[in-house]
């Protein structure tokens, strides 16, 4: 008898301990985090490679040099490039729209990036000038508007489609070695995120508030772990599960702080930080 109450308590055992991990264990981790999820989309909406607002501001940062307009286009040696300039010498303003890619369609991490800006330089007097260096009078400061912009890129986890873009920026100090920003930034666009468990959607839109970043001018990407500054900012998404389902605050909306520094981004909303990398669009883990 008391054997055979041995081989109907084994089987019992193993029940429990199988519904016990599948409560506590790998079920329960592979759920998503509200925070982390809209933390992943900020660091590439944010990111240079994935053509966020890191990319616009080292073109900015390019334009702030003699030969910016040679440095844009110096930028990608062998990837594609399109680059058209015009100069409105009523308004004293140019008018740039950019094309590029950064790697291979297909592969990953890709990005397609489509810009279109206005920039104008004001010499000393607060003037507009045609050129950085007109005249042996260097800017003292440059307006630079993202007026649109269309694309899509794609990192290990999250692919993005951009809907729209826009940015009014003012640099002070561009004939210094350290240039400062300030002004603000609006991207609306649709992020796919991928798990081994999950897929969700994420309709978003971003609005952020640039306060004296400074970044040295030059148009090298390794400059990107030379920015630093802070951003804030509002954060608003409506996310669809097509596999299953997670968090239940399908609708989020967050206000932000990003301190950015080294390379690196200090993203805090809600009660969470996230560290991302601005140059990859990545979390660090």
């Amino acid at each position: 008898m008391k054997m055979m109450h041995l081989l109907w308590i084994i089987p019992l055992l193993g029940l429990f301990s199988l519904t016990a991990c599948g409560e506590n264990g790998t079920e329960i981790n592979q759920n998503p985090s509200i925070e982390k999820d809209a933390a992943e989309t900020i660091i590439a909406n944010l990111a240079f490679d994935t053509g966020g607002t890191i990319d616009q501001l080292v073109d900015l940062s390019t334009l702030a040099t003699p030969d910016g307009f040679d440095g844009l286009k110096g930028r990608y040696p062998g990837t594609y490039f399109n680059f058209q300039k015009t100069y409105d010498p009523v308004l004293g303003k140019w008018t740039i729209h950019i094309e590029r890619e950064r790697g291979v369609s297909g592969q990953i991490p890709y990005a397609f990036v489509s810009r279109d800006y206005l920039l104008q330089y004001l010499n000393s007097e607060g003037m507009p000038q045609q050129y950085y260096v007109t005249a042996s009078d260097t800017a003292r400061t440059i307006i630079f508007q993202v007026l649109s912009g269309q694309g899509r890129h794609q990192t290990r986890r999250l692919s993005q489609q951009l809907n729209q873009l826009t940015a009014n920026w003012t640099l002070t100090n561009a004939n210094l070695d350290n240039v400062t920003v300030n002004g603000i930034y609006y991207r609306a666009a649709v992020d796919t995120i991928r798990t081994y468990m999950r897929e969700r959607s994420s309709d978003h839109n971003l609005q952020l508030n640039i306060f004296d970043l400074v970044m040295p001018r030059g148009s090298s990407p390794n400059l990107v772990n030379a920015i630093s500054g802070l951003i804030t900012g509002h954060f608003h998404a409506l996310i669809t599960f097509s596999n299953g389902s997670s968090y239940t605050e399908n609708v989020i909306d967050r206000d932000i702080n990003i301190v950015i520094g080294s390379g690196q981004a200090s993203i805090s909303l809600g009660s969470e930080t996230y560290l991302g990398d601005i140059k990859t669009g990545e979390l660090i883990d």
